[in-house]
């Protein structure tokens, strides 16, 4: 007889984090032993930012889990154009579009939340 085991979480998830901490302590240990270049590491680090937003997004199943990966996608948006002073936005000028991002996340789940389905409200009335 075979069990069939339920979790509580969503294993997509944790399969989406799972992978992008081992592509981060994988480029780490690369980066130690020379073979990236640490300015490699230096500059494309919030790329694993980046990821881990668009891994949220792809697994998000409720406005909320919408808004938060919208919020991760610009949090890392930010931390690469300040880590790589693009548009000379710096550490020190860039803070603003960690505000920005934020912003966009809850404006996302309001949309979301406006069109998602609600259980219950099957029916027009």
């Amino acid at each position: 007889m075979s069990h069939v085991i339920y979790s509580a979480g969503r294993p997509w998830d944790k399969l989406v984090w799972g992978l992008i901490l081992i592509g981060l302590g994988v480029c780490f240990l690369l980066a130690m032993y020379g073979f990236i270049p640490s300015h490699f590491l230096r500059s494309w680090w919030p790329v694993f930012v980046i990821a881990a937003g668009a891994g949220s997004l792809l697994c998000a199943r409720d406005p909320r889990a919408i808004g938060s990966a919208v919020s991760t996608l610009g949090i890392g948006a930010w931390l690469m154009i300040a880590a790589n002073d693009w548009y000379g936005l710096g550490w020190s000028r860039s803070w603003p579009l960690a505000l920005v991002a934020t912003g966009l996340g809850y404006l996302t789940q309001a949309l979301a939340q406006s069109v998602w389905p609600r259980e219950g409200n099957d029916h027009v009335q």
